[in-house]
């Protein structure tokens, strides 16, 4: 909690935080403000500490800063990476540690924005497979030099989440494509980074959240809509 709070502290006059901050002095290193790469977790486990602790002080922060990255960040469908300061647009892509949005989304009921960006950040894969590390939003490709997939888990917990929220079947749809493309990376002893999502060479390498995080939701997800455990609903708060 006295992270989470002296990192609100440092938040600019618009309510947003950046991507790096210097422990020792409080002064802001990276000045980029979005809701992926490097920034994704302080949102995420500012609405599930409230959910668990019951901290209302959580739920204060989640709340401002959820409005905050809504108003400054969001093009709907898209969120943006902007300065934190002044609002200004620095980086109009998406980045695949974004896809865990609408999962939050879902859980505090924001289900008009959860369903349009989920839908969006599908398109993605479906043009590709995967997801890339970052794909330009006004190329509509991929960023050059950030083609790989690493085996990411963001964007099927978010329709894990979405179903399980919404009991809405094209979210199992979504699960069938996730594990028809994984098939592909399929090795002798495990599953291969994507190196490059065009081309589909794969990296000798797989991250340890593919076991802990990728088949979990993928697990969850249909365990879901086969009626089992994972379909009982979360109730988080509104925000």
């Amino acid at each position: 909690l006295r992270a989470a709070k002296a990192v609100w502290a440092r938040k600019s006059k618009l309510g947003l935080v950046g991507a790096h901050i210097n422990i020792f002095t409080g002064a802001w290193t990276h000045k980029d403000a979005g809701v992926g790469t490097s920034i994704d977790s302080f949102y995420e486990y500012l609405l599930k500490a409230y959910v668990l602790l019951g901290d209302p002080q959580y739920h204060h922060m989640f709340c401002q800063a959820y409005a905050a990255a809504e108003e400054h960040l969001r093009q709907d469908p898209w969120y943006v990476e902007v300065n934190m300061d002044s609002g200004m647009l620095v980086w109009p892509v998406f980045n695949s540690l974004q896809a865990f949005w609408p999962g939050l989304q879902a859980q505090i009921g924001d289900f008009g924005k959860a369903r349009r960006t989920q839908e969006a950040f599908m398109g993605i894969w479906e043009q590709y497979g995967f997801t890339p590390e970052s794909y330009s939003l006004p190329s509509k490709d991929v960023a050059p030099g950030h083609g790989s997939y690493p085996l990411r888990p963001e964007l099927i917990e978010s329709a894990y989440h979405l179903f399980r929220t919404t009991g809405d079947r094209r979210y199992l749809a979504m699960g069938e494509r996730f594990l028809e493309s994984l098939r592909q990376t399929r090795t002798r002893c495990g599953f291969a980074m994507v190196e490059d999502v065009v081309s589909k060479v794969l990296v000798d390498s797989m991250e340890s959240f593919f076991l802990s995080e990728t088949l979990k939701y993928l697990y969850l997800l249909f365990d879901a809509g086969a009626g089992g455990a994972a379909a009982s609903p979360f109730n988080a708060p509104d925000p």
